[in-house]
């Protein structure tokens, strides 16, 4: 496909043969059986296709990963109506104005090519006239365009007329011929009748979708699989996806259309019932549980008896809950009361200690959202204690021990992995620091004579335009690290020293290089 020049046909898009992991910048990540609008063919490296996917991400896929489909227009237009709005609701992007402006025009044209559903569909001829129908041989009119005329009638013209026998049976077939005529006029119109009201139908079908009925859904795969939340979504959506390329038109296709752009959207547990969910009351359930151990003096001071087993089942249970359930019902759940779950977790710590216990306290610690991360490491450490740990720890030290290693690894790293994986160390650690004047990292350069092994992989990571730090896609996104290293490093004259000649070079090439290859309104 990466040889085609051609774009794709009306109502084709392209679909994903296989999962494919970006490691290239401008390169998008898919899973198999996604969907892409096709922007443009990169004339100068086929290989490459550049799209467009639904959630309106521009970037480029290889194209022998990918097959293009024909679709049916409705799911077609759904696809693009979810990229417009994604696209719309996303901040500064490149050429946002021309891209919303092609997908646009392809929704026009998609539009154009359906039919309105409240079409009737085109009356039955109205019979020839009298006189335009003649017999073959021209002579007379033909008696079967008379069925208004009365069977009475016609029954007194035959007595009259001295017509031979062998006209009479032609008569007696024309007046077969009428009785039959009628029917046809009569099935046309049910058939029309019929075809509007299974497209009537189809319309009602997806406006009377009840309302959180995918969210019942996936509860439901979940109970009976045992699977998480997300993975839950995910076999939901397979399903329902799977279900439309082979259902025909009508009904259960809307129905199929409908349940797809709700699944294509956030689902989550209603307000109104996440109190009622059975995942929050299984974490209740938990926390009241170790609320009411926490609140045990006696037990705390002096133990009477093992409780370490019954502790440790509630502390797993919560674990299992906030691993597999929805995210809002475990944020709900632990804001709930002012935070009383919360602060009830950092008491529990701070008294107990069986490391077995503390360990898996910790666990749920991680499991908890960044606010409520927050919030239980200030009340664990007072600042005073918080300001000595980051110093004495992690300060001047720590960064030298860290570049030690990746200038002269020790002789147990055959593989050599040290030095990158503590140069993604000193990546991340040197994002805390927003002034180069305070910046411990940059003190333990100057302190150093020789940084080459260093040098050489900052530039390598500069060149290939990677961030090995970012990670997560969470907003708001942290600074790239590596570019943030090599300002840092270059603000201080005795640390820009550690690059040679040819080093700094051959970084103004790169700057130079990346700069050319932007285009216009990027940044």
């Amino acid at each position: 496909m990466g040889d085609q020049s051609s774009p794709l046909e009306e109502n084709e898009m392209l679909k994903a043969l296989y999962d494919f992991e970006a490691t290239l910048a401008k390169t998008l990540s898919f899973t198999e059986g996604e969907f892409f609008f096709l922007q443009q063919s990169n004339a100068k490296q086929r290989n490459w296709w550049h799209v467009v996917n639904r959630k309106g991400q521009v970037g480029f896929v290889p194209s022998n990963y990918v097959a293009g489909v024909k679709v049916e227009p409705e799911f077609y237009l759904a696809f693009l109506n979810d990229c417009i709005k994604n696209i719309s609701e996303s901040g500064t992007m490149s050429q946002k104005q021309e891209l919303l402006a092609k997908l646009n025009e392809k929704k026009k044209q998609i539009q154009i090519s359906i039919k309105p559903h409240g079409k009737k569909a085109p009356a039955p001829k109205p019979p020839p006239r009298l006189d335009d129908c003649t017999p073959p041989n021209g002579v007379s009119p033909c008696f079967d365009l008379r069925p208004v005329v009365s069977q009475q009638h016609i029954s007194e013209d035959r007595e009259s007329s001295p017509s031979p026998t062998k006209p009479n049976n032609n008569v007696s077939q024309e007046d077969d011929e009428i009785r039959k005529k009628p029917a046809v006029g009569k099935t046309s119109s049910n058939q029309v009748s019929s075809d509007t009201d299974n497209q009537d139908d189809s319309q009602d079908s997806s406006e009377s979708i009840k309302p959180n009925a995918i969210y019942e859904i996936v509860q439901a795969v979940r109970k009976e699989t045992q699977l998480s939340h997300d993975m839950s979504k995910v076999a939901v959506e397979t399903v329902l996806i799977s279900l439309r390329e082979f259902l025909p038109g009508g009904a259960a296709r809307s129905i199929i259309d409908a349940l797809l752009r709700e699944a294509n959207s956030n689902i989550t547990c209603p307000k109104n019932a996440i109190d009622a969910a059975p995942d929050a009351l299984r974490m209740m359930t938990a926390l009241n549980a170790l609320s009411k151990a926490a609140n045990d003096a006696q037990q705390r001071g002096w133990a009477l008896h093992d409780d370490a087993h019954d502790i440790q089942t509630q502390l797993l249970e919560l674990i299992s809950v906030m691993s597999n359930a929805d995210v809002n019902i475990s944020q709900h759940v632990l804001s709930s009361h002012k935070y009383a779950y919360v602060t009830t977790l950092v008491q529990y710590y701070q008294m107990e200690t069986r490391w077995p216990l503390r360990q898996l306290l910790l666990q749920i610690d991680l499991l908890c959202p960044y606010r409520y991360r927050y919030i239980l490491m200030d009340m664990s450490y007072p600042c005073h204690i918080a300001i000595v740990f980051w110093s004495e720890q992690l300060g001047v030290d720590f960064a030298l021990f860290l570049l030690e290693l990746i200038e002269n690894p020790p002789e147990t790293d055959v593989d050599e992995q040290i030095p990158d994986l503590f140069l993604t160390l000193v990546l991340a650690y040197n994002l805390q620091f927003e002034e180069s004047f305070d910046n411990l990292l940059l003190n333990a350069l100057e302190t150093r004579d020789i940084a080459k092994t260093f040098c050489e992989k900052a530039l390598l990571l500069l060149n290939r335009e990677e961030d090995p730090v970012h990670i997560f896609d969470h907003e708001p996104a942290p600074a790239h690290s590596v570019l943030k290293l090599m300002i840092d490093v270059f603000s201080r004259k005795k640390t820009a020293e550690h690059f040679y000649t040819n080093d700094v070079k051959v970084a103004i090439d790169i700057i130079v290089r990346q700069l050319a290859d932007l285009s216009p309104g990027d940044s």
